[in-house]
């Protein structure tokens, strides 16, 4: 249809009609607009929640200076997360920071790990780090958690190991029904509502030699 036509069609409609057309076309218009500025400001809420879902919680602990820990939370201090975190009577007397390397090849991982005892029996949770490019060592609540515990028969249980990552624990005893139970789990609350202190604050340092993990042969 011409440009012409529809002028023409345009000027016989009555002035009433034209009006109501102009109307409907304006409000139409507005409503589009309105729907497409609400859309990014949506997308924004949202984008902003998954941010905030996803936000590291990690905790400074530790620095590896070369073949050693430099100590920026004192172990003393995790001896009651530790406690809480087993809640299950252990009780906890060691913490320490372990290095896991099976081959020199392998890159180092580094785990928190607490040492106690339930009932006379030992017991032993090993929290994976995360490691910085500074070598800084980072405890989050979404750093893997490993319980190693002796049953009867067993006075002793290690960590055994891959490359630098825990597979499992055994027993230090290869006699007949001594075992140790193994529990694992991808996420951890050790340091939820814990006060800790900062040796950096203070200006002191505490700083320990590595022990690496015996391997399981």
């Amino acid at each position: 249809m011409s440009n012409n036509t529809l002028m023409r069609l345009w000027q016989e409609l009555p002035s009433g009609a034209r009006l109501l057309t102009v109307l409907a076309f304006v409000l139409l218009m507005t409503g589009a607009c309105t729907r497409r500025e609400a859309f990014p400001e949506e997308s924004d809420e949202i984008a902003e929640a998954d941010a905030d879902s996803v936000a590291y919680d990690g905790q400074l602990l530790a620095q590896v200076v070369f073949d050693s820990i430099d100590y920026i939370v004192p172990p003393l201090d995790l001896m009651q997360p530790f406690i809480t975190e087993f809640g299950d009577g252990t009780v906890v007397d060691k913490v320490m920071i372990h290095k896991v390397q099976e081959a020199k090849q392998d890159k180092a991982g580094y785990y928190l790990v607490g040492m106690g005892i339930r009932n006379g029996s030992y017991r032993a949770m090993a929290l994976q780090l995360d490691v910085a490019s500074d070598n800084s060592l980072y405890l989050s609540s979404k750093s893997k958690k490993f319980i190693c515990g002796a049953t009867a028969g067993c006075s002793f249980c290690f960590f055994t190991f891959s490359g630098n990552q825990i597979t499992g624990c055994e027993c230090e005893s290869r006699a007949a029904g001594s075992f140790c139970e193994q529990k694992f789990s991808d996420s951890n609350q050790l340091l939820k509502n814990a006060r800790l202190r900062n040796t950096r604050d203070d200006e002191t340092r505490n700083t320990k030699d590595l022990q690496p993990l015996r391997v399981s042969r």
